[in-house]
């Protein structure tokens, strides 16, 4: 099952404040404790994670809400087993995960840390999936976020833009 284009990234706009809620977003990685990141922020057990797994590198990615669109529940649910398909095909390992935003209103979306993904391949989630932004993680600096590449063509730098 592909991802709908709907809500196609390509349409997409964000204001300053809607870049600073992608910039706060909070991650948690359920495995076997729960583990919290954020972009910009260096965490020793993130680390010591990806050592366990013998992973380079990991990004939590999300299907939920296309270009930053609301959808219903089923809808997202859907598109977090279309996800999830994906990382199969890629062969790859994945751990759940979830993106809440600072606000504590907002519910939090399904995600997966998906070890071993190349750059090329997370920004091609990024794409099939219509996300804003995905948290790259490696073993050796703070997580940071990277940026659909129609955003980054629209002058969004990656994790330090204004």
């Amino acid at each position: 099952m592909k991802a709908s284009n709907t809500h196609s990234i390509d349409r997409a706009e964000l204001s300053a404040q809607q870049r600073a809620a992608c910039r706060a977003a909070l991650f948690t990685v359920h495995s076997p404790r729960r583990l919290n990141l954020q972009a910009g922020t260096r965490n020793y057990e993130l680390t010591q994670l990806l050592k366990a797994h013998n992973a380079a590198t990991a990004a939590i990615v999300t299907a939920y809400n296309p270009a930053g669109q609301k959808l219903p529940a089923t809808k997202n649910k859907a598109r977090h087993m279309a996800l999830s398909a994906a990382i199969k095909k890629l062969k790859l390992a994945a751990l759940p995960a979830e993106r809440r935003s600072d606000v504590n209103s907002d519910p939090s979306d399904e995600a997966f840390l998906v070890l071993n993904i190349s750059g090329a391949q997370a920004e091609a989630l990024l794409t099939e999936f219509d996300q804003q932004a995905l948290l790259w993680c490696n073993q050796s600096g703070a997580p940071e976020l990277m940026v659909h590449p129609l955003m980054r063509q629209r002058g969004w730098r990656q994790a330090s833009a204004g």
